[in-house]
């Protein structure tokens, strides 16, 4: 899920994912830690545990007072964090899967 700030241009970003450490570029995990420690969560699900992400992904969007939240993730992932930031007044843009 990555969450974004239009207005002043600041991205705020939460990474859920398994593995990262393993599966992802090391390169993409060096970019992601130059990111100011305040506006990054990085959750890694085969350390920590599957979170309940709609609900991290609106905790965090109040956090950081996020204006939009954008979302890149499976079918189901996607609409359930989309609608739950929708119903706590935050609007939430994911993939279309219907094509």
């Amino acid at each position: 899920s990555f969450l974004l700030q239009p207005c002043y241009g600041s991205v705020c970003m939460l990474w859920v994912a398994k593995g990262i450490e393993q599966n992802f570029r090391t390169e993409i995990v060096e970019m992601v830690s130059m990111y100011p420690k305040d506006r990054v969560i990085v959750h890694d699900t085969a350390v920590l545990g599957r979170p309940n992400v709609s609900q991290m992904s609106v905790d965090a969007a109040k956090k950081w007072g996020t204006q939009v939240v954008i979302v890149t993730s499976n079918p189901e992932g996607s609409r359930d964090v989309v609608n739950a930031c929708k119903g706590a007044g935050i609007p939430a843009f994911g993939p279309i899967w219907d094509s």
